[in-house]
């Protein structure tokens, strides 16, 4: 099964997690030093998610492509390319949660606490939310056109065209059929469920020792950020990929149709005549989502705090 090693590592991820939540606890003993461990321990819990997140990345792709005996050949490196997003997003929202459930905690025998409503999303950069829900409604949708598009009897992992009054076709692959889509929709699937119990963390975790409002809220809203980014990076890289293969494959699969009509004599037809340039059109469209997906992982939100607390803002 192609999926299985992002379902394990998936399990690792919640086993790791659940465990951290059990088993480690730290603690603060004073306003100083609460806010400088809250900033050491959210860069090293950064620094570690990046270089876990890879490692898990190039290991899902790796077993995806060792051979299986009761799972075909054909298609498989598509998946192997799929399985790197997919994989470096849930290592790295699973690092970033493991870092929140071990979050620096007041501790003492006198401790104070600061009553707050906080809801799950409030933390939340409005722009980054808005691009990891278009992101998912973009993903769910392609993945729904291509399962209904695609060739059945290849696999689905092609595209046919008829041309000529369904007199000639063509045909091109991979498309984002349901033998990728499955794939796809789980791996969102996992980013979803992953960010949101991490954003959930965010949001209960105990406050830090400080009178400073902004400094609390700057530390919490860094932490909504550095959980999301990775999960709408994997997304974004994920759904750009679909797209521009499909668009590919439309593309390709259109002028094929096309040329074998003329070859014939016969008509075109209205679908192989636009459909070249549609499917030029989303292949550039990915290939910019692409690029935009790569370039949000590198935005931090800027915050105000005052200086004299050392929060580092970027994070």
């Amino acid at each position: 099964m192609y999926i299985s090693p992002l379902l394990v590592l998936l399990l690792l991820v919640g086993l790791v997690a659940g465990g951290a939540a059990l088993l480690m606890r730290q603690f603060a003993h004073g306003e100083e030093n609460t806010v400088r461990r809250a900033q050491r321990h959210a860069q090293r819990t950064s620094a570690t998610a990046v270089v876990v997140s890879l490692l898990a990345a190039v290991a899902a792709a790796v077993a995806v492509l060792l051979p299986a005996p009761l799972a075909p050949a054909a298609g498989r490196p598509g998946v192997a390319a799929m399985m790197l997003p997919l994989a470096f997003g849930v290592a790295h929202t699973g690092v970033i949660l493991v870092g929140e459930l071990t979050w620096p905690r007041p501790g003492g025998m006198v401790r104070r606490a600061r009553l707050a409503h906080r809801g799950l999303l409030q933390a939340l950069p409005a722009w980054l939310l808005r691009t990891a829900i278009g992101t998912l409604v973009t993903g769910i949708g392609v993945i729904a056109v291509g399962a209904v598009t695609d060739n059945r009897y290849d696999a689905n992992r092609s595209i046919t065209v008829y041309a000529g009054s369904g007199l000639v076709e063509g045909a091109a692959s991979p498309y984002v059929g349901s033998f990728y889509g499955m794939p796809a929709l789980v791996g969102l699937g996992c980013l979803l469920a992953l960010s949101t119990a991490a954003l959930w963390v965010v949001a209960n975790r105990p406050a830090i020792v400080t009178d400073d409002l902004d400094v609390e809220d700057a530390l919490r809203r860094a932490s909504a950020q550095r959980v999301l980014r990775g999960a709408t990076t994997a997304a974004m890289i994920l759904v750009a990929g679909l797209v521009t293969v499909s668009g590919l494959a439309v593309r390709s699969a259109a002028i094929t149709a096309a040329q074998a009509a003329r070859l014939e004599d016969l008509p075109v037809g209205a679908a192989a005549s636009v459909l070249p340039w549609v499917g030029g059109v989303l292949a550039f469209s990915g290939l910019l989502g692409g690029v935009a997906g790569v370039g949000v992982f590198f935005i931090r939100t800027r915050v105000p705090v005052p200086a004299d607390e050392l929060v580092d803002a970027k994070r």
